[in-house]
């Protein structure tokens, strides 16, 4: 019975989850917002019939609905991935390619084990080919570390930017600043993005201050947002808030994340962390979730005058930071308090 509680416990929360999605896609009559959210559905499904038959004790249906779970996580992984495969190709950014190859092995590898049950034990040994060395390693550490490099490199030069200047504008005033006009800062295929412009004020003369990154949303007229000025000199001036360091960050962050994320898997393929008490894995992933849908809400609320206008400029899309807040926040909690 104590089992079952466990399952019970579990058919609560997917129900629940579930349900938010299934309303949500109802809800919204964007086409992409639907096609995105399916998979996540199928996966929610899947957990509560899966629940449903452990707790009646049904193990082969259960053991149908673990491959259905499964099946809805690789359409959402293969998916994002022709995505960003698509987008990097359009675009000539070959790097981002570069980056998606340990992910694409990673999907395969969990269809050929999950799905199929092809592992190292299932290859006869005269079909096994003898190399020296593990090419598949070799391969995965190089591009991982790539990752991780280039992850660091964006952290450290976005923080010594911050820095920088932090350290320019710490005798600069502060006053506000009210949005006025904007010009085109990039235009291709999938939309355009501006550059704001905002008018401040200084002993009865007027400025001009700019964005120096692009945006896809406009802001309505005379939104106020903070601007620091040079008191000797007031053209000198900066926007408070995100600024292109922070986009830096933003992304090296991210890049590290994901590039720590395989480094970790792999100790724990490797049993460095079966002493543990808590679930290192789960509570990683929990917290990037976590930090991963904070700082996207962060750096919108940058651009912005107020929490309203934040959510107003991500419109529905406010849904994805909020759900990866809600997910790492549950998966933290989950893996640091309840035993393994």
């Amino acid at each position: 019975m104590k089992n079952k509680s466990i399952f019970i416990s579990r058919l609560i929360y997917a129900i629940l989850m579930t349900f938010i999605l299934i309303a949500l896609l109802f809800k919204n009559n964007n086409i992409i917002f639907k096609i995105v959210f399916i998979p996540f559905i199928i996966c929610g499904i899947s957990i509560v019939l899966q629940n449903i038959s452990l707790i009646l004790e049904k193990e082969k249906f259960a053991n149908f609905f673990k491959k259905l779970y499964i099946c809805g996580f690789l359409l959402f992984w293969f998916g994002f991935l022709f995505f960003v495969s698509y987008y990097s190709i359009k675009k000539e950014l070959y790097l981002y390619l570069l980056f998606s190859i340990p992910f694409w092995i990673a999907g395969i590898s969990i269809v050929r084990k999950s799905l199929f049950g092809i592992n190292k034990k299932s290859i006869p040994k005269n079909k096994k080919l003898n190399f020296n060395f593990n090419f598949k390693i070799i391969i995965s550490v190089f591009l991982i570390s790539i990752v991780l490099i280039i992850g660091i490199t964006l952290l450290v030069i976005g923080i010594k930017d911050t820095y920088r200047l932090s350290k320019i504008s710490k005798d600069y005033l502060t006053t506000n600043g009210y949005f006025n006009d904007y010009e085109i800062y990039n235009r291709d295929r999938d939309g355009v993005t501006y550059k704001l412009s905002y008018v401040y004020e200084v002993k009865g003369k007027k400025y001009n201050v700019s964005t120096n990154y692009g945006t896809g949303s406009i802001p309505e007229k005379n939104s106020v947002r903070k601007v620091k000025y040079n008191p000797d000199n007031p053209k000198e001036a900066i926007l408070v808030g995100t600024n292109s360091s922070n986009f830096l960050i933003f992304f090296g962050g991210f890049f590290t994340l994901g590039g720590l994320a395989f480094v970790l898997g792999a100790l724990h393929i490797r049993g460095a962390f079966d002493r543990f008490k808590i679930d290192v894995i789960g509570t990683y992933l929990g917290l990037a979730f976590l930090i991963i849908g904070i700082g996207i809400i962060l750096v919108q609320y940058g651009t912005a005058s107020s929490f309203i206008e934040t959510i107003k400029s991500l419109g529905f899309w406010i849904i994805i930071p909020l759900l990866f807040v809600i997910i790492g926040g549950i998966q933290t909690v989950k893996c640091l308090f309840v035993k393994r």
